[in-house]
C-alpha cells in the first residue's frame, strides 16, 4: 500500500491517542495522514497498531508488549502510531489497511508500503524478535512470498521467521490461488536453521490444507508428534495447537494413529501450561485440546471430567484471575477463564466468575456479551436476550456499540421473532441521529451491519414475507447510502448491499 497523500489542509479526524498504560511509547500526536507524511520525511518505518478500548488482546498486547522494555527501546527506531476503532474516520482507515480483527499491528517502511502485519495471537516474546526483524531489514513479505514461490532456497533464515509469524489470516501477502503445499514446502525448506519457523509454517499448511479441498494430499500424523516431542516448537506454535479444531480435518491416517495423536496433543498442551514464557491468557488455554479431546462428539458435554482435572481447572482459574487483579491484562484473563469453564462444562462456574466482573470491569458490556452466551447454551432464551440488550445499550463508541447492536439483533431475530416492535426498533437504531453513529458502511461497522441485515432478511423470509421491517431498515440504508460521496468506499459497499 503507498502512503496517504499530503492533505491539502489539515484533516478533521480527531488525533490517534495513547492506550491506557502505554505512556512509556511516545505514540505519535497527529492525524493517521500526518503519521505517514512525517515517516516518509523522516526516512523511518511507521509501526501502526489498531485495537479498541473492550478487546481482551488488545488490554494484553497492551499490558505486556507494550510494558517491554525491549519494545520500547525498538519504539525508537520506528513512528509509532495507534489507532482507536472508535475514533472518527478509524473505520474507514481500518477498510483501507484490512483490518478485520483487534489488535491488528502493521509495520510499514518509510514510503507507506507494509512489510509485516504481526499475529495477534503470537507468544509474547516473539513480538520483539519478528518487530526487530522487521524493522532492520524493511523486506514486505509479499516480496518473500513472490521470492518464495519461485525458489525457497533463496530465502534467509531472517525470512522464514519473518513469514512463520505473519498474520495470513487477514493478510494479503499470498496471491490467491496459492496452494497449501506452498507452505510445505516453506516448512521443509525452514527445517534445518529454523526449526520453530519450520514447525509454525507447517502448521500454515495443515491449517490451510483443511479448509481446502485437496485429494489425495492428507499427511500423517507423524511431522505433528515431532512438533509435539520439541519443547521449544510447541512454545513456539502455542496459538496453533491450542486450537486443534480447524487442523484435525488435514490429517489422514488409521483411527489408533489419530487417537495416539491426540492424546499426545492434549498430555503436553496440559503438561506446558505452566511454562513462565507464556502468557496467564495462554497458560490457561493450555487445557483447550484435553478439553476438546475428551468432549469429541459429546455437543451435550455429557462425559464427566475426572475429579482432579476438575480441581485443577478451578485451581488455574481461581490463581491466574488473582495473579492479574487490579491490572490491565484482567479483561483477557478473565475472558480466556470463562471460555475455559465453558468449554469445560463448567457453566456454573462460568456464570458466576462473569457476573462478578460485570460489577467491576471498566468494560462490563463485553462480559455481558459473554454471560449473554453462556444463558442461550443453557437454554435460558430470556436471560441471554436480557443480557444482549444491556450489553449494547451500555457500550461505548460508535463502533462498538454497533458491534454489539448487531450481536443484539441476531440474537433478538433468533430467540424472539415473534417480537416483531421490538425488532423494528432494534433495527433502526443505526441510524437515528441522536445515536452519533458514524462510518456505518466501512470497516467493521460495515461488516456488523451486514450480519445485522442478513438476520433481518433471513427473519422477514420466515415470518414477515410481507417485509414490513424490512422495507423501514432498507429505506434507512439507503438514504444514508445517498450522502456518500460517489468515489468513497462507503458508496462501493452500499452498493453491494
Amino acid at each position: 500500500m503507498s502512503a496517504p497523500a499530503e492533505p491539502a489542509v489539515a484533516p478533521q479526524s480527531p488525533e490517534p491517542t495513547s492506550p491506557a498504560g502505554s505512556d512509556e511509547i511516545e505514540w505519535f500526536d497527529g492525524s493517521v495522514e500526518h503519521a505517514f507524511s512525517k515517516a516518509k520525511v523522516d526516512n523511518v518505518p511507521l509501526f501502526l497498531y489498531w485495537g479498541a478500548v473492550w478487546c481482551p488482546p488488545c488490554v494484553e498486547i497492551r499490558s505486556t508488549v507494550f510494558k517491554s522494555p525491549q519494545f520500547i527501546a525498538q519504539s525508537r527506531l520506528f513512528l509509532p502510531v495507534y489507532l482507536d476503532g472508535d475514533t472518527e474516520r478509524a473505520q474507514t482507515w481500518g477498510e483501507r489497511f484490512n483490518t478485520k480483527v483487534y489488535p491488528t499491528m502493521i509495520v510499514f517502511n518509510p514510503a507507506g508500503e507494509e512489510v509485516t502485519r504481526l499475529h495477534a495471537g503470537i507468544e509474547i516474546s516473539a513480538y520483539n524478535t519478528v518487530l526487530g526483524l522487521s524493522l532492520e531489514r524493511m523486506r514486505p513479505t509479499s516480496d518473500l512470498v513472490m521470492a518464495a514461490l519461485d525458489d525457497p532456497s533463496t530465502l534467509e533464515d531472517a525470512d522464514y521467521r519473518q513469514l512463520a509469524w505473519y498474520s495470513w489470516y487477514e493478510g494479503e501477502a499470498l496471491p490467491e490461488g496459492s496452494p497449501p503445499s506452498f507452505f510445505l514446502q516453506l516448512s521443509e525448506a525452514a527445517a534445518v536453521g529454523n526449526p520453530e519457523a519450520s514447525a509454525r509454517l507447517y502448521l500454515q499448511y495443515l491449517s490451510m490444507l483443511a479448509s481446502t479441498d485437496s485429494a489425495g494430499e492428507k499427511p500423517g500424523t507423524a511431522r505433528l508428534n515431532a512438533i509435539l516431542e520439541a519443547p521449544e516448537q510447541v512454545i513456539a506454535s502455542w496459538d496453533y495447537l491450542i486450537t486443534p479444531e480447524p487442523l484435525l480435518p488435514a490429517f489422514d491416517g488409521s483411527e489408533q494413529s489419530l487417537d495416539d495423536l491426540k492424546t499426545r496433543w492434549a498430555g503436553v498442551m496440559r503438561t506446558a501450561r505452566h511454562e513462565d514464557r507464556l502468557s496467564t491468557k495462554n497458560q490457561l488455554y493450555g487445557w483447550r485440546p484435553w478439553l476438546v479431546f475428551h468432549f469429541e462428539g459429546d455437543e451435550g458435554k455429557t462425559k464427566p471430567l475426572p475429579e482432579e482435572v476438575t480441581n485443577q481447572i478451578r485451581a488455574d482459574i481461581e490463581a491466574a484471575a488473582e495473579s492479574v487483579a487490579g491490572t490491565h491484562a484482567r479483561q483477557s484473563v478473565i475472558n480466556t477463564a470463562s471460555n475455559v469453564l465453558v468449554l469445560a462444562g463448567l457453566t456454573d462456574d462460568a456464570r458466576r466468575l462473569l457476573q462478578r466482573e460485570i460489577g467491576q470491569s471498566k468494560t462490563p458490556y463485553y462480559f455481558m456479551g459473554s454471560l449473554a452466551s453462556v444463558e442461550e447454551g443453557e437454554g435460558n432464551e430470556a436471560l441471554a436476550l436480557d443480557w444482549r440488550q444491556k450489553a449494547y445499550k451500555t457500550s461505548e463508541g460508535p463502533a462498538t456499540r454497533i458491534r454489539w447492536w448487531a450481536s443484539y439483533v441476531q440474537a433478538l431475530t433468533r430467540l424472539a421473532p415473534q417480537e416483531t416492535e421490538t425488532i423494528r426498533a432494534a433495527a433502526m437504531f443505526p441510524f437515528e441521529e441522536s445515536q452519533g453513529m458514524s462510518e456505518v458502511f466501512s470497516g467493521a461497522n460495515f461488516r456488523n451491519l451486514e450480519r445485522a441485515a442478513a438476520s433481518l432478511e433471513e427473519w422477514a423470509a420466515e415470518h414477515h414475507p410481507d417485509k414490513p421491517v424490512m422495507a423501514d431498515f432498507q429505506a434507512a440504508v439507503g438514504s444514508e447510502c445517498a450522502k456518500q460521496p460517489e468515489d468513497s468506499v462507503e458508496h462501493e459497499n452500499c452498493s453491494a448491499m
